[in-house]
């Protein structure tokens, strides 16, 4: 269990740098989705189910409702 839950956050790691350098903001929003998925995977497997079932409900669903909804009122790409 310890080798997926270090994969999860190696993959978590690797898709936050994703984010950072991720000029659409709509796949930035996704993609931290995504990063929320691998969190909430760590999650289950350290038997954290009261933390789970706050961090989907807020970190993955809510967090990426408003963020999305934002997004469709402004400007999809970043400038440089």
């Amino acid at each position: 269990m310890l080798i997926l839950a270090s994969l999860a956050a190696t993959l978590a790691l690797i898709s936050t740098i994703v984010v950072v350098y991720e000029k659409d903001v709509a796949k930035a929003v996704v993609l931290a989705g995504v990063e929320s998925v691998f969190y909430a995977l760590i999650l289950s497997i350290f038997l954290a189910p009261d933390l789970l079932i706050a961090y989907v409900a807020i970190g993955l669903g809510l967090n990426t409702v408003i963020l999305l909804y934002v997004l469709s009122k402004g400007e999809r790409y970043e400038e440089a």
